[in-house]
């Protein structure tokens, strides 16, 4: 998800809350914790087979009941070691939410809410599993899960997150390409605008020319906005109808408009003595009302009340 929006993440984990709690406390509680903090091969080789079937599995490490970490930070293959952060064995996490809510919890295992990894520096949860060592003291084994794979791998969405960058691609070629053409209507409604002042032109013909030229402009800088907005800048969660209402809504508002405005052109062309104009003004100012009462429906259909 690029750019990331974690205000969609924690919407999207409130929604998932119990699911969420659910299969992280089933992942962590099959695992054997004694095995684990006594042989590091296993423990990076778990974390590895994990990381196959639940592609948002980050870290696996143990804690001593102190808080103090007593392995090292096993990580998932696609972890890029360069950027990580945490300090890894020997350290003191002690002060960390989920160590803290763990000791609390008289549960065997701990979910944690969304925070910010040190590790990857992106949302994050934590599952922690309390057992007792071999030496009869407390430990935990505690797994990070990274939020967002998290919630694709829920949306069963993994392929679709794959080659959205290659769709934002395209989308955001559209766009630009959209931009300039509106751009260059503008630049020769503009250059048709200046020869009328210039020239003193006073046929209303070559006026409205450069109308149509600046107004075509308008809708297709808007028609292209739009997608750049809705499609490469912003993320659209397509799970919810809500964001394909909201597309539907300002795609046809530009067409309403691009529509409209040009019946009203077509209109006054007539008046000054274009008749045949009238007739495909008439069609197109009907057919502007037509897609309005159409989008109208479709919102009122579409109502989230």
């Amino acid at each position: 998800m690029t750019p990331r929006n974690y205000l969609y993440l924690l919407r999207k984990y409130e929604d998932y809350q119990p699911q969420i709690d659910r299969l992280l406390d089933s992942i962590v509680t099959a695992l054997m914790p004694r095995k684990l903090e006594s042989d590091e091969a296993a423990l990076q080789k778990t974390v590895e087979r994990l990381h196959k079937s639940y592609p948002f599995v980050e870290l696996l490490y143990c804690l001593d009941e102190h808080g103090m970490q007593t392995t090292i930070s096993a990580a998932a293959p696609d972890i890029d070691d360069s950027k990580r952060s945490e300090p890894g064995m020997c350290s003191d996490r002690s002060n960390r939410a989920y160590y803290t809510k763990a000791v609390k919890n008289e549960k065997v295992s701990t979910v944690t809410s969304p925070y910010l990894s040190n590790a990857t520096h992106q949302l994050a949860i934590s599952a922690v599993q309390r057992y007792t060592t071999a030496e009869n003291k407390t430990g935990y084994l505690v797994i990070n899960f990274n939020l967002e794979k998290l919630i694709t791998f829920l949306n069963g969405d993994e392929i679709r997150r794959r080659v959205h960058p290659f769709f934002q691609t395209v989308y955001a070629i559209i766009g630009v390409m959209l931009v300039i053409i509106a751009s260059l209507l503008l630049y020769y409604g503009g250059k048709d605008m200046y020869g009328v002042v210039h020239n003193h032109i006073d046929e209303p013909i070559k006026i409205f020319g450069a109308v149509i030229l600046v107004t075509l402009g308008l809708a297709i800088f808007d028609l292209g906005k739009t997608i750049l907005e809705e499609e490469v800048f912003l993320h659209k969660d397509i799970h919810h109808e809500g964001s394909m209402r909201r597309t539907i809504s300002r795609f046809m508002a530009a067409i309403v408009i691009a529509v409209s405005i040009e019946s009203l052109l077509l209109m006054f062309k007539s008046l000054l003595g274009g008749e045949d104009h009238l007739n495909s003004a008439v069609l197109m100012l009907f057919a502007a009302v037509a897609m309005l009462i159409g989008l109208g429906i479709y919102l009122k259909l579409t109502d989230e009340k």
